[in-house]
């Protein structure tokens, strides 16, 4: 426990500058994740007991609690890097190149927790977060409570994004993942949340509502274009739009 708590004050992509090395380290960490369907269910009394956590530091505004997961193996010297669109509101994380990523205006997006501290396993574009409202001793007590409770391979922590405080539903894609506004998702049906946020009511710490979910088609296939079949060229968010219409999602 002490070196984690050693370890934690420096995490590349949450509050210090990303190496290539840090990268590299991604690339190791998502290949060894299980799928979401291979992971537990998530204790109902954890949820509650983090949101006291994350409320007490005011952490609740910035950060919030992701499950553990990837969904296929990536390609070596890669890693997942995902981007905003609207219209419909949306975030299409893809397989990119390590030296395509331009480290000065990506960010550490979803972290699991190692022997070596917190590694981020997927990225976002934008720069990193403001964490100066946050109280001090956080990221050791969070980190105590996953390491307590055996959480360590099934919880991780989550940058949450401006703009994305509905309920959002990912898909698989073929290289990929594209979370959507659950509101405009057709033929689609939920299995499990995902990721949780946190908030304050009448000054106490409580779940939110909303809260991203992973879905898989009506047709029963957990990816959005089936396997087998001529895949569409996804060259930009508008192909991906399309290409989402025309299967019906959108």
């Amino acid at each position: 426990m002490a070196t984690l708590v050693a370890s934690l004050s420096r995490i590349p992509g949450l509050d210090s500058a990303l190496e290539i090395k840090d990268l590299q380290k991604s690339y190791y960490a998502y290949n060894g994740l299980l799928d979401d369907t291979e992971q537990p269910p998530v204790s109902e009394m954890h949820i509650q007991k983090l949101a006291a956590l994350f409320v007490r530091y005011n952490a609740h505004k910035t950060l919030g609690v992701h499950l553990i997961h990837g969904h296929s193996k990536t390609p070596e010297n890669t890693v997942m890097l995902g981007k905003n669109f609207k219209n419909p509101c949306g975030r299409w994380t893809k397989v990119t190149e390590i030296d395509a990523v331009d480290l000065s205006i990506v960010h550490g997006h979803i972290f699991v927790l190692t022997k070596d501290g917190f590694i981020a396993y997927e990225y976002q574009d934008g720069p990193m977060p403001d964490l100066s409202s946050i109280g001090n001793e956080f990221l050791v007590d969070f980190v105590d409570y996953l390491v307590t409770n055996g959480l360590t391979n099934l919880l991780g922590l989550q940058v949450l994004l401006d703009g994305m405080d509905q309920t959002m539903w990912e898909l698989i894609l073929d290289q990929g993942t594209v979370m959507l506004d659950a509101a405009v998702v057709r033929g689609c049906s939920p299995t499990r949340i995902t990721g949780w946020r946190f908030e304050t009511r009448d000054g106490q710490p409580r779940v939110c509502m909303t809260n991203e979910k992973h879905a898989k088609m009506n047709t029963g296939n957990h990816k959005v274009f089936n396997a087998g079949k001529l895949q569409p060229k996804l060259s930009d968010v508008d192909d991906l739009k399309k290409a989402l219409f025309d299967v019906g999602v959108l």
